[in-house]
C-alpha cells in the first residue's frame, strides 16, 4: 500500500512539473527548417572583391526582403581553393532565414549569384524548434 501510495504521488508530482513546462500563452514554438547562407564577395572572374561589405549586405538585404519577411545578418571571413587549384581567402556574408520555404531560397540566391557575381552560394540546412517570445505575462 505504501509502494502504491509513493507511485501515485510521484505521477501527480510529475503531471505537475510537465505542465509547469509547457510553453506559457503568446509563445509560438515552431518545428522548420532554418536556411542560412554563406555568401563571399569576391568578385568571381577577378577574384577581388568589388563592393564594400555594407554596400553588399544592403543589395542582398533588399533582395531577400522581397521574398523573406525577415532574416539575421553577420559578416565573416573564408577560403576555399576552386577547380584551378587557387587559394582564395575573402570576406563573406552570412544570411539566416526562419519561417521561409526552399523556393523563397532560391529565389534569393538566384538574385543574390547575379548581382554580386557569384558562381555559388554555400547553403546550410537545418531541422530545428524555434519560438518567437514575447516576454513573461502576468
Amino acid at each position: 500500500m505504501k509502494n502504491r501510495f509513493t507511485l501515485i504521488f510521484i505521477i501527480i508530482l510529475l503531471c505537475f512539473t510537465v505542465a509547469g513546462c509547457a510553453a506559457q500563452p503568446g509563445t509560438r514554438t515552431v518545428e522548420g527548417v532554418k536556411y542560412t547562407l554563406y555568401i563571399g564577395l569576391n568578385d568571381k572572374n577577378t577574384y577581388i572583391q568589388q563592393l564594400s561589405i555594407e554596400d553588399a549586405a544592403n543589395k542582398v538585404a533588399d533582395i531577400a526582403l522581397k521574398y523573406a519577411d525577415g532574416f539575421t545578418q553577420l559578416s565573416g571571413k573564408g577560403a576555399y581553393k576552386d577547380e584551378k587549384g587557387i587559394i582564395t581567402h575573402e570576406n563573406c556574408l552570412i544570411f539566416e532565414f526562419y519561417d521561409t520555404n526552399e523556393e523563397q531560397i532560391k529565389a534569393i540566391m538566384d538574385e543574390v549569384l547575379q548581382e554580386l557575381n557569384q558562381d555559388c552560394i554555400l547553403i546550410e540546412k537545418q531541422r530545428v524548434n524555434y519560438e518567437f517570445y514575447e516576454g513573461a505575462k502576468l
